[in-house]
């Protein structure tokens, strides 16, 4: 036997040893792929309970997030709106300042221009005048005459006095209102700033929730169906983060999807007062969200994309039972011009139009073809501005 592995060719002694070491792992992948123990099992259903109540009070601090977040809103529209009357205000006053410096200026002219006359005539030219009289007559003519010149000095220099006065009042209403403009600008940036704050710890508990969900999924795939079924149910966070809002029969659904992707907030900013390329009514709600999120189709149709001045960069999604507007976006996406069905992308939240400087967020419109005979009203009590229906309550029920 020792003469016939040493005549053995080397080669086939090295296949022969390949194949034992593949035969030796298999056995130990076998061994590596064995059915987990019990108590593995019963560690992988503990985990997934403890992932479930972990998400689940992630989503209550991440409600709690969103109830402020909409408050926040709600008060920078408020805001807003102040710092928009105040900012036309403004214009005007410093438009009939300057209005009243050019009649004091004109004013104070026409009397330094009669008192180098007087200056020029001297004291006792009046004198000479009256004593040149050639009868009583022409005497009673020229006291009448000297008079009136002495009464117009007079109401000029009262003229020159009161437009001065005129023009303190203004100046000071002037400071008065830039004061407030300071406050406002100061409250406005608060709010801003409070609601990025809010959207970014929003943003991060929605990551913490959905890494929970992950890790809930993959342990469950090593367990039952059933298990599977039970971690899809428990991690399907329902409710709203606003009061919910009767409709009129039928108008529940109508937004197949929310129109803005998580996080979000916004507040009932219908008919809101603004000033800001003249005086008009805000025929939309603003749903705050970080640059960038994702703008959805709310229902099936076709989107065309229409760039304005004060819009910025905007889109349209006509339907079946009407159109919304999404304004101030940062990009347009693939589906922002064509067929879209309800939830494909057709743009992403940006600050484009005369939204530059404030908050993300995307001006959203509703125009029905027809409206209900009855809506609820706004919170700046409007139901329909133009062909725009107050979309609020339909935000409510798509997005929560």
């Amino acid at each position: 036997m020792t003469n016939r592995l040493k005549r053995f060719p080397a080669s086939f002694r090295f296949v022969a040893v390949s194949l034992a070491l593949v035969a030796t792992a298999s056995l130990a992948s076998n061994a590596a792929a064995a059915p987990p123990t019990p108590q593995q099992i019963q560690a992988a259903k503990d985990r997934v309970v403890q992932l479930a109540r972990e998400a689940h009070a992630a989503q209550r601090q991440l409600d709690q997030i969103m109830v402020r977040a909409n408050e926040v809103a709600a008060a920078y529209d408020l805001e807003k709106g102040k710092l928009e009357k105040l900012t036309a205000e403004l214009l005007t006053t410093q438009t009939t300042l300057a209005k009243a410096r050019a009649q004091y200026g004109s004013v104070v002219a026409q009397l330094n221009d009669r008192a180098r006359t007087v200056f020029m005539q001297g004291p006792a030219s009046d004198l000479e005048f009256l004593l040149g009289a050639s009868s009583l007559t022409d005497l009673t003519d020229r006291l009448e005459f000297v008079n009136v010149v002495a009464t117009s000095d007079a109401d000029l220099a009262n003229q020159v006095q009161n437009t001065k006065n005129v023009l303190s009042t203004k100046e000071r209403n002037l400071q008065t209102l830039q004061d407030a403009q300071q406050v406002v600008v100061a409250k406005v940036q608060a709010k801003k700033q409070e609601a990025a704050d809010l959207l970014h710890q929003a943003q991060t508990k929605l990551g913490e929730i959905q890494s929970k969900k992950s890790e809930a999924e993959r342990l469950a795939k090593k367990l039952s169906k059933q298990r599977q079924a039970w971690v899809n149910s428990h991690f399907s966070f329902g409710g709203s983060t606003h009061a919910s809002i009767a409709m009129p029969p039928g108008w529940a659904g109508t937004f197949q999807v929310c129109p803005v992707g998580q996080p979000r907030a916004y507040g009932d900013g219908f008919g809101a007062p603004r000033y800001a390329g003249g005086y008009h009514l805000h025929a939309g709600v603003d749903i705050l969200a970080p640059m960038g999120t994702p703008i959805y189709a709310t229902f099936d149709g076709y989107t065309t994309e229409d760039p304005n001045g004060l819009g910025g960069l905007a889109v349209e999604v006509h339907g079946a039972i009407g159109y919304t507007y999404n304004a101030h976006l940062s990009a347009y996406s693939d589906h922002s011009t064509g067929t879209v069905h309800a939830g494909d992308v057709i743009g992403y939240v940006g600050d484009s139009g005369d939204a530059a400087g404030g908050p993300p967020h995307d001006h959203f419109e509703f125009h029905p073809n027809s409206f209900p005979s009855t809506w609820p009203v706004s919170y700046y009590g409007y139901t329909v501005i133009d062909s725009a229906l107050n979309p609020y309550p339909l935000l409510v029920d798509a997005c929560g």
